[in-house]
């Protein structure tokens, strides 16, 4: 979950059970929900696409599938939010990069056969990431004067205070946004690269100015370290070879959660799922994993998924626990030890 000080909360978006729909109100799983951390409530910021009466398309100027009034439409963008989402601070805008799946088309067969009948006007290689306007809610997209990097399942998309830009990872391949300019730029980071594939946790250190990256599969990484972490400053991935391992190197966003405290100079890494349960602390100094991980609350058995935000304000992790497409949610909070 992209976390926003300024909104106090952070974004959730992303679908669950693949093309799933509400029977109730006929909306798709593509709306977009933030939680408000000091009134402790849900707040529909997009409702989402309306199955039952779905908007009439056309191809913008841009290239995009949107609507009468020449605005892109955002329909099923994502078949999960994965870590795929980001708050720019200095803009105050959300960012949510694509990754187009084909589950949509049973409940939303006329859109469907809109992208096939205009699959080859439609922009997918000179565009910028979706972008939602929380202070007018409103979608936007921008045709790119640069190429944009092909987008599938389980990326990484980041902001980079320190540069006022995105960082766009898919394995191998790095990019960075620069929404000043609307151009993408291709970027070859020094180093080893990390050696799992897609789906991989992720979050960013400002007090170091480092994203830490692990735990992707596809394949899962040989050997005794899935922890990887790209130094900014010196453009650089480096394997921090740390000492202890969180569980096992398969540690992906359908199995945990990784968060950045830069107050206590740690990663927490919750794992959901698996016979390895439990939160595991990463020591920055140290470069070390913990020797035990503590355990999780005990209504929270393997079945559930959960998407977080650290909240550096408060110092604490906020997890949102809930069955994939269900109301059945809860909101709890970790409270690192001192």
């Amino acid at each position: 979950m992209a976390f926003s000080r300024a909104l106090g909360g952070a974004f959730l978006f992303g679908e669950g059970i693949h093309g799933w729909f509400n029977n109730i109100n006929g909306r798709y799983m593509d709306g977009l929900w933030f939680y408000d951390v000091n009134a402790h409530r849900w707040v529909n910021m997009y409702p989402g696409t309306d199955t039952r009466s779905p908007p009439a398309l056309r191809v913008t100027e841009d290239g995009f599938e949107g609507n009468s009034e020449n605005r892109p439409v955002p329909i099923a963008t994502m078949l999960h939010g994965y870590e795929m989402t980001a708050w720019d601070s200095a803009r105050q805008i959300f960012f949510s990069m694509p990754n187009h799946h084909s589950y949509f088309a049973k409940a939303l067969p006329g859109v469907a056969a809109f992208r096939a009948q205009n699959k080859m006007r439609l922009n997918r290689s000179a565009a910028s990431p979706w972008m939602f306007d929380p202070w007018n809610r409103k979608w936007h997209r921008l045709k790119t004067s640069t190429a944009s990097p092909g987008s599938g399942y389980g990326n990484v998309l980041m902001y980079i205070p320190s540069k006022q830009r995105l960082l766009f990872y898919r394995p191998k391949r790095m990019y960075f946004y620069d929404p000043d300019k609307n151009t993408w730029r291709e970027a070859s980071p020094g180093g080893p690269a990390p050696p799992f594939g897609i789906d991989p946790t992720a979050c960013h250190d400002p007090k170091r100015d480092r994203m830490y990256i692990g735990g992707g599969a596809y394949p899962v990484a040989r050997g005794p370290n899935a922890l990887w972490i790209y130094e900014v400053g010196a453009h650089r991935w480096a394997d921090p070879k740390p000492n202890g391992v969180p569980g096992s190197n398969h540690f992906g966003t359908n199995v945990a959660i990784m968060a950045c405290d830069s107050r206590k100079d740690r990663v927490y890494l919750f794992r959901y799922r698996g016979k390895a349960r439990g939160v595991y602390v990463y020591d920055a100094k140290r470069n070390a994993w913990g020797p035990e991980p503590s355990s999780l609350p005990g209504f929270w058995a393997n079945g559930p998924t959960a998407s977080g935000f650290f909240h550096p304000g408060l110092g604490v992790q906020f997890i949102f626990v809930a069955h994939d497409s269900r109301d059945n949610g809860r909101v709890i909070v970790y409270r690192p030890p001192e």
